[in-house]
């Protein structure tokens, strides 16, 4: 009898496995009736995250979040031909918004003294007129002011951590046309000097020097935007020139050197 009882035991848990083989089979063959392997995710809960930065916002949002404090400057300035008949010019550039009741920095030859026909565009496409507080031609750097409140500003950082290598983004009127043109690339060199030219200069050309190098696109109209390390999230530079010469060289004036210059009269 012991015998018959291991063998009925044996038989019992053959029966079982299979019984279980069985219904396993039924049970792939309904959620996969054209068969196949099917192999376990090894990261099922897996999924495409873009990279934030130290502000916890990702690039486009971060982009978006800026774009509000971002302004198109327009300007027109007369001068006279050789033959004394008047000759209009225009010019365009950028600037961004350090206060929420108006103050604006931007470059010097964006908007010059004597510069007529001083005009702010918003994104929201809100024109004012704006009035120029400060300037420094030799450091390139304009102080305006528009009678406005409740605006968008941006954040200012500390260029004196910027490192060869760091990402960047350029925001600017490009062309001064397309407003608010998104371009980025990487700190390619630190403590550029150049000699920029520019018609709206009192000399005609102006050296800088201890500019940041980039190789995000800095096109006619980017002037006085806002170069924004990607990482922190901070305005570290204010793009300012271009070479005509070759492909990927633009230059931006430290944003520490800004500081200073705005500090009399918007504060540290």
């Amino acid at each position: 009898m012991k015998r018959i009882g291991q063998i009925l035991s044996v038989l019992i848990i053959l029966a079982i496995g299979l019984a279980s083989g069985v219904a396993g089979a039924y049970w792939y063959q309904s959620k996969h009736p054209y068969g196949g392997t099917v192999i376990e995710s090894q990261s099922p809960t897996a999924k495409i995250v873009e990279a934030t930065n130290a502000s916890g916002l990702t690039i486009p949002q971060l982009v978006n979040s800026y774009s509000p404090a971002i302004v198109a400057i327009t300007t027109t300035s007369t001068t006279y031909s050789f033959f004394g008949g008047p000759l209009v010019e225009e010019g365009s550039g950028t600037g961004m918004i350090l206060t929420a009741n108006g103050y604006i920095l931007t470059n010097n030859h964006v908007a010059p003294q004597g510069a007529q026909n001083l005009t702010v565009t918003l994104t929201n496409q809100k024109q004012y007129p704006a009035t120029i507080v400060a300037s420094d031609p030799t450091a390139d750097l304009a102080l305006l002011k528009i009678n406005a409140s409740g605006l968008s500003t941006v954040k200012l950082g500390d260029s004196s951590s910027v490192v060869v290598g760091k990402s960047v983004i350029a925001i600017g009127n490009a062309l001064g046309q397309f407003q608010n043109t998104v371009t980025n690339g990487i700190i390619s060199a630190l403590n550029r000097s150049i000699t920029a030219s520019d018609s709206a200069s009192a000399t005609g050309s102006e050296s800088l020097s201890g500019l940041l190098q980039t190789d995000a696109a800095i096109n006619p109209g980017n002037s006085g935007g806002p170069l924004i390390d990607a990482s922190s999230g901070l305005v570290i530079g204010i793009n300012t020139a271009t070479s005509a010469q070759g492909q990927n060289l633009g230059f931006a004036i430290p944003i520490n050197a800004a500081k200073s210059f705005v500090a009399p009269y918007i504060g540290s």
